[in-house]
């Protein structure tokens, strides 16, 4: 609007410049006229000229007086549409939104709903965070300040307020300028008590299922294989009874096939349902299902532990061997290494349990699609409040970190080191 107050400005100036000198010039040639003794005719022409284009000018500027008020008016129009446009757009966001300066400065805000203010504007504007917010997300939300000015990608903090009982709020910061950050804040309560229904009914099924999987373990155990046992025990009486011969080895066969079973059984028994993780702990059971799967598959398999909480809640136990469990058969279908690594440790306030192997890996970001194993561990480690993440890359082998807090995994009793683990299993003899 004020490039076209602008150039109406110019064309005033053009026109009294222009008048200025068309009036010179008239008396000029009004004074030539009779100077040369001419007729009234002339001066007459002379004047005549002089006020068509002096009528010619004036009829220009008004025509541009209204193309620039017929611009000034689609300007006009357009500016109230941006503002009718964004006023709409703030309206529809149910986000809360900050303008603040990188030192933690509130400058401005949006507020659909001032419920979910953590304190009212007048408390807020003009101070900075780390005199609003309570200390340790103050300090959380300056390190997200500092690093979102520093970069064009969004950082996200998750944070929760004591608003109503307690809040939970997902910010996503910005950089809007040298000095500015843009906060955007929505409260993602329900979507986490949404989750936490989900993980509630996930851990219930994987409960269930493993209740079933115990009684169909111990239906093999307890039937099955003492029903086998019983007949491998009637052929070889039988073998014994027959004279030597064809019909003796082919009952020999028979007891060894018999006896073949009951180790298949057994071992089926064991995998719907691991008794060691009751008797001797995770430390052992993962240890001998390492060594197992190395005497199986070929593939050295290194175990390894450090200082761990004791006991290990039997829940945490039970839900990390199945990690174990699903991530070494990934190993030795999958993978093609050679060797491979289970780690279990402390680390930053959390039980870390880490499988690593050498093999050809796979780009995680290509991976469209994850197989039934993948969602298990995962649901998993999210029953225990716990995360799982894969680094992987093509030909760089694979490595997957589960972390559990220390609160979910630790059994009510204190830290255990590694020598009185080894210990206990020592003794155990193994088995």
């Amino acid at each position: 609007m004020d490039r076209t107050l602008g150039s109406a400005g110019s064309c005033i100036r053009i026109f009294i410049t222009t008048s200025a000198v068309l009036a010179s010039s008239v008396d000029l040639m009004a004074q030539d006229t009779a100077t040369g003794a001419s007729s009234m005719f002339h001066i007459q022409s002379v004047y005549v000229v002089a006020g068509v284009l002096l009528f010619c000018l004036q009829l220009a500027l008004i025509v541009g007086l209204v193309v620039q008020r017929v611009r000034i008016g689609y300007a006009e129009e357009e500016s109230r549409s941006h503002e009718a446009r964004n006023s709409a757009m703030l309206r529809a966001v149910p986000d809360l939104m900050f303008v603040m300066k990188r030192d933690g400065t509130y400058l401005d805000y949006h507020a659909k709903d001032q419920k979910l203010l953590y304190a009212p504007p007048s408390a807020f504007l003009g101070k900075k965070v780390r005199d609003i917010m309570p200390a340790d997300l103050a300090e959380t939300f300056m390190t997200a300040l500092e690093r979102a000015s520093q970069a064009d990608d969004t950082v996200v903090v998750e944070y929760e307020l004591p608003i109503d009982g307690s809040r939970h709020f997902e910010a996503r910061l910005v950089r809007a300028g040298s000095d500015r950050i843009l906060s955007m804040c929505r409260d993602v309560t329900e979507s986490k008590k949404a989750l936490q229904v989900i993980r509630d009914l996930g851990g219930r099924l994987i409960a269930s299922q493993e209740s079933e999987r115990e009684r169909i373990a111990r239906e093999l155990h307890d039937d099955v294989s003492q029903k086998i046992a019983l007949l491998n025990i009637g052929i070889q009486q039988l073998a014994n009874d027959v004279a030597a011969g064809e019909p003796r080895d082919r009952l020999q066969q028979l007891s060894a096939q018999a006896a073949e079973i009951a180790t298949d059984i057994h071992n089926l028994s064991y995998e719907l349902h691991p008794s060691r993780l009751q008797t001797l702990g995770l430390v052992a059971t993962v240890s001998a299902l390492c060594a197992d799967l190395t005497q199986q598959t070929g593939i050295k398999i290194a175990f390894s532990h450090g200082m761990l909480p004791h006991p290990i809640d039997s829940n945490v136990s039970l839900s990390l061997y199945r990690i174990v469990q699903e991530a070494l058969h990934n190993v030795t279908r999958h993978s093609g290494a050679r060797d491979a690594s289970v780690q279990l440790m402390t680390e930053n306030g959390s039980l870390l349990l880490r499988i690593s192997d050498s093999g050809v890996g796979f780009d995680p970001k290509q991976s469209q699609l994850e197989g039934l194993g993948l969602i298990s561990m995962r649901e998993r480690a999210a029953i225990l409040r716990g995360e799982l993440d894969i680094h992987a890359a093509p030909g760089s082998g694979t490595r997957i970190d589960v972390r559990v807090p220390l609160a979910e995994a630790a059994g009510g009793g204190a830290m255990e080191t590694e020598p009185a683990v080894s210990r206990r299993f020592a003794e155990s003899g193994g088995d």
